[in-house]
């Protein structure tokens, strides 16, 4: 069942490709025919219910691609896609909404992945769902009998049909804009956040940050230039964090200032983004040359603060949006007791969910003489 509440996505910019429509080519006479057209890849909403595996293709299990699609298959199983239900921060962020469909549906896009379907919403409130056992129990690329692509595959040992839409940011809207019924701004906005921002005016698509192309094996023996399925979300490539020392050294016993510039030069959208749940601590530390502090850390905290309950309406919001900024003033005073040494003056970002946190990601580390 798709969630009632999901929003349809922002209007997309004037020069984006038309949703579910494949581009026109002209032919040559001796041309193979053209692929099918796909229909609309949600058209039903999520999750996808297959009850049927393409000829050719082993089983539904991404694992059945391996064998042809081993560089594709194998990034996507070490990137953020493949561990979207296991991800610790989103079990912690979903006991937050009572397992509520909204969740479950993206995080398991396919309907035999569900041991239990919504049938209905009690009182239509997106927490209190109505299950009913799922007959199927038992992949983004599979409509029906079908596998779909962005490019016809001539000779594929499976029948693939093209969809234009798989390769626009629209598709990604299906899982990164989600609407609360009844709240003031939407739940998820990366889309709604991307659709406003410089990058949609240029024609920048989601993928070309998220799936950058590279040549490599596309299938078995063929080689082209293949859309990475790693799902890359670098905090060193969206941030430049820029830090301006008051004193070449720190001198013990006085405060050293530093001025820790963080500006989102590089992310179509806000850092962070997606769940509400899911906020981003940056910390400002002097440590020394054994690696613990000289000096107690400063933390500035980038998230949008909600309510507690349905339709958590927002409270505040710190996050950094496109090309937004923000200055830390950190101080520190290393105790006069402390042996001369080389510190470093690191600043690192560590995503979390109430007290359940991501490792630390170091975004910058200087050496810093204590005299």
């Amino acid at each position: 069942m798709a969630f009632a509440g999901r929003a349809r996505p922002p209007v997309p910019p004037p020069d984006a490709p038309a949703v579910g429509v494949a581009a026109a080519a002209t032919a040559p006479p001796d041309a193979a025919p053209p692929a099918p057209v796909a229909p609309a890849l949600w058209e039903g909403g999520l999750p996808v219910a297959l009850q049927s595996t393409p000829k050719g293709v082993g089983s539904l299990s991404a694992m059945s691609c391996n064998a042809c699609h081993g560089t594709t298959h194998d990034q996507w199983a070490g990137g953020a896609h493949a561990q979207a239900w296991r991800a610790p921060l989103f079990q912690e962020a979903l006991a937050r909404v009572a397992d509520a469909t909204a969740c479950t549906g993206c995080h398991l896009p396919l309907a035999n992945q569900h041991s239990q379907l919504a049938t209905g919403l009690r009182g239509g409130d997106p927490t209190r769902p109505e299950m009913a056992p799922n007959p199927l129990w038992d992949a983004c690329h599979v409509r029906g009998d079908t596998v779909v692509s962005t490019r016809p595959s001539p000779g594929a040992p499976h029948p693939v049909a093209v969809s234009a839409e798989l390769g626009t940011s629209e598709s990604c809207a299906t899982c990164h804009q989600l609407t609360w019924p009844g709240a003031d701004k939407p739940f998820y906005d990366t889309y709604g956040e991307w659709a406003a921002s410089a990058y949609a005016s240029a024609g920048v698509r989601c993928q070309d940050c998220h799936m950058a192309p590279a040549a490599g094996p596309a299938a078995g023996g063929r080689f082209a230039a293949v859309a990475g399925h790693g799902f890359e979300a670098d905090l060193r490539r969206a941030l430049t964090v820029l830090v301006q020392l008051d004193a070449p050294a720190a001198q013990r016993g006085s405060p050293l200032r530093a001025a820790v510039r963080v500006r989102n030069s590089g992310a179509g959208h806000a850092v962070p983004t997606g769940s509400p749940f899911v906020g981003m601590t940056l910390r400002v530390r002097l440590l020394g040359a054994d690696g613990k502090p000289l000096a107690a850390d400063v933390r500035a905290e980038f998230s949008r603060t909600i309510a507690e309950a349905p339709p958590w309406p927002t409270l505040a919001d710190t996050r950094l949006a496109p090309g937004a900024e923000s200055t830390i003033d950190a101080r520190f005073t290393v105790d006069q007791k402390t042996s001369a040494q080389l510190a470093r003056l690191v600043v690192e970002a560590v995503r979390h969910v109430g007290p359940a946190e991501d490792p630390p990601i170091v975004l910058r580390d200087i050496p810093v003489p204590v005299r």
